[in-house]
């Protein structure tokens, strides 16, 4: 029996089309598939379990006060350096942004107060810095402004502020054990955490970027936890008076209060400074109106290192 020509190219259309068809569903399913991996986090469900996971943990280990804490600091020297034995070594292959944020905001931590119960307002914890893991075994750096109070002897502790502790993505709670090392110049504060058994995980400490360098940040702005953004470094500029301390690395990745101790990561996923503070330029000062741009100074790498001594 002879078949025609129309009717295999009718078979081969058919084909082709059941083809098609194939490809576009697998597409569709992959296409659900991805969707259904992307995390979708309830933060204000995470911050209110932070006063419950608090009370709980601050019932089995001690948690300082921020008395005890100021008390302790007393006698540590400015920009004496922290001996640290154990620390990560620098990554080396560039990262895309998602698995660079995926693999480092479990080393992103927050810092938190406890207030208690007083004139009418109910005891509540408030998220109000940031702060970044240096180690596995609790080591983990900030500002100085965040924690000035417990280390400057003229200032006085706000008696409400019972605690300060740290917590991080998955809503652990950490009380701080001892601040190590500061600097009032360089905005640093390297302290250490009881993170119990846990092993935290670390950023490495990475090396200085020239401007035009991207930049990425991890922090928790005015509460909105762990809040990404991109950018790239604007300026380096430095303060002759004060030495390496004085550097600063501008860039132009967004932050706003809260995100204090935050880490400004590189393309590797490694901490190429720490986010300090902002300035925003407005077309007439007085009265301030017309904002123009945020000037975001952070510190850099370098400076944190100076603080470090390896052993």
């Amino acid at each position: 029996m002879m078949i025609s020509s129309h009717c295999v190219q009718k078979v081969k259309g058919n084909i082709f089309f059941a083809i098609l068809l194939i490809l576009s569903l697998s597409n569709n399913n992959l296409s659900a598939q991805e969707q259904a991996d992307v995390d979708y986090i309830d933060y204000k469900e995470l911050l209110n379990n932070l006063l419950v996971n608090f009370k709980t943990s601050s019932s089995k280990i001690a948690f300082l006060g921020s008395a005890a804490l100021k008390k302790q600091t007393a006698s540590l020297t400015p920009e004496t350096k922290t001996v640290l034995t154990v620390m990560p070594a620098e990554l080396k292959k560039e990262q895309k942004a998602t698995d660079l944020v995926n693999k480092s905001k479990e080393g992103v931590l927050m810092i938190c107060k406890y207030f208690p119960e007083a004139e009418k307002k109910p005891e509540h914890v408030e998220l109000y810095a940031t702060a970044t893991a240096l180690t596995n075994n609790g080591v983990c750096v900030s500002n100085w402004h965040v924690f000035m109070n417990f280390i400057q002897p003229e200032l006085n502790v706000n008696p409400g502020d019972s605690v300060t502790f740290l917590a991080d993505l998955n809503g652990n709670v950490y009380p701080i054990e001892q601040i190590l090392a500061y600097s009032k110049d360089a905005d640093i504060c390297i302290f250490r955490i009881n993170s119990s058994s846990k092993m935290l995980k670390p950023i490495p400490l990475g090396h200085q970027l020239e401007v035009g360098e991207t930049v990425h940040t991890l922090s928790s702005p005015d509460e909105y936890m762990y809040y990404y953004s991109k950018g790239v470094v604007a300026r380096n500029t430095a303060n002759h008076k004060v030495g390496i301390m004085g550097n600063r690395m501008e860039i132009t990745a967004d932050y706003a209060k809260g995100s204090s101790g935050g880490p400004i990561l590189d393309d590797k996923g490694n901490m190429a400074g720490m986010v300090s503070s902002t300035h925003s330029i407005y077309a007439q000062d007085r009265p301030q109106i017309n904002l123009q741009m945020v000037i975001k100074t952070t510190i850099p790498v370098g400076s944190i290192k100076n603080l470090i001594r390896y052993k």
